[in-house]
């Protein structure tokens, strides 16, 4: 029986260090794949600000670009007909005043 108890012991003591190790290198692992979990957020997050503030970049060139081509295009107008730009101008200010003195009347 001796013999019987001393194997169950060498085997007890083997599971036991196998097993020991094997916790070390799943404990070495998850931190591995922790620190490049980490390591790709970050570089996720950095990649997402980098594609919103080239995103805005493009909005605001495109918005340059329409208020340049409005005012050339109506630059080319007034220089055109100028007559009827100023009427379009006298009548802007007419109704502003109009609806100004409207809205403060007391009656």
């Amino acid at each position: 029986m001796s013999r019987n108890r001393d194997f169950a012991r060498q085997m007890e003591s083997a599971v036991n260090g196998v097993s020991g190790r094997v916790r070390h290198y799943a404990d070495e692992a998850a931190g591995a794949g922790s620190d490049l979990l980490d390591r790709s957020r970050r570089i996720t997050g950095k990649l997402t600000r980098r594609a919103n503030d080239q995103r805005i970049r493009y909005m605001a060139e495109d918005l340059a670009d329409e208020a340049t081509y409005q005012y050339r295009k109506l630059r080319r107008r007034v220089q055109r007909h100028p007559g009827v730009t100023i009427g379009i101008a006298a009548a802007a200010i007419g109704t502003f005043l109009l609806i100004r003195h409207a809205l403060r009347d007391d009656d």
